[in-house]
């Protein structure tokens, strides 16, 4: 058991133990690639084998890369400065065309005036068969309403500022104002233009009524004068 015990002491302590071998060759050779400085050995391997890359390699080192890199950054860091300055500048204006964009303020504003021309000029459309016109008429002038309507809708959906959506509300405002006198010069037309017609139908049934009613009470005096004859 001490036996035992003594050799897997013995074990872990080599376990533990490094060994470090120095060969002077791969040092100079790792030093040239990253600094440039001291030479290949042994000279008579890098003569016969890789002559070329004896010769260059000092020059192509890895700092050379670095220092090149570095410099080649800095002169870039105006450059970098100017464009991360003009792109804050430009993002805050996107973030205020983006605000301006999206929250509508014009029709707050304008809703009010728009909503009762367009309530005004739908109940003029709901007229026009009781006054007389066609039902096509009619249709044609719902699709005029209908368009104005998905116009509104298109304005307030788009991506556009508030003083160009002022504009476009006050245009479709007054273009529903527009087809609105023109609507009410037609329905003026439509009533005057059925009002003689209704007139005479209605003088043709009052005066048929006064016949009809004359024919009547004539018509029972002679029976009751008849009958009065009949009695004596």
């Amino acid at each position: 058991m001490t036996m035992a015990l003594l050799l897997a002491l013995s074990a872990g302590v080599k376990a533990q133990y490094v060994t470090y071998n120095h060969d002077e060759s791969v040092q100079n050779q790792v030093t040239i690639q990253e600094i440039g400085s001291g030479s290949f050995t042994p000279d008579l391997y890098y003569d016969a084998l890789h002559s070329n890359y004896r010769n260059w390699a000092a020059e192509q080192n890895k700092l050379s890369f670095r220092t090149l890199t570095v410099a080649a950054m800095k002169l870039q860091e105006p450059y970098a400065e100017r464009i991360d300055s003009n792109l804050t500048k430009r993002a805050k204006v996107e973030a205020e065309n983006l605000l301006d964009r999206q929250a509508d303020a014009a029709w707050l504003i304008e809703k009010g005036k728009v909503n009762d021309a367009l309530t005004t000029f739908k109940g003029h459309i709901e007229k026009i068969t009781l006054c007389g016109g066609s039902y096509r008429t009619y249709e044609e002038w719902k699709e005029a309403y209908d368009m104005v309507v998905f116009g509104i809708q298109c304005i307030q959906d788009g991506y556009i500022p508030n003083s160009e959506r002022e504009q476009q509300y006050m245009q479709a405002y007054k273009d529903v104002r527009s087809r609105d006198a023109k609507l009410v010069k037609l329905l003026s037309f439509l009533k005057s233009y059925h009002r003689p017609q209704w007139s005479t139908q209605a003088l043709h049934r009052k005066e048929n009524l006064v016949r009809n009613s004359g024919l009547n009470s004539l018509t029972r005096w002679k029976q009751a004068a008849v009958q009065a004859i009949q009695r004596r």
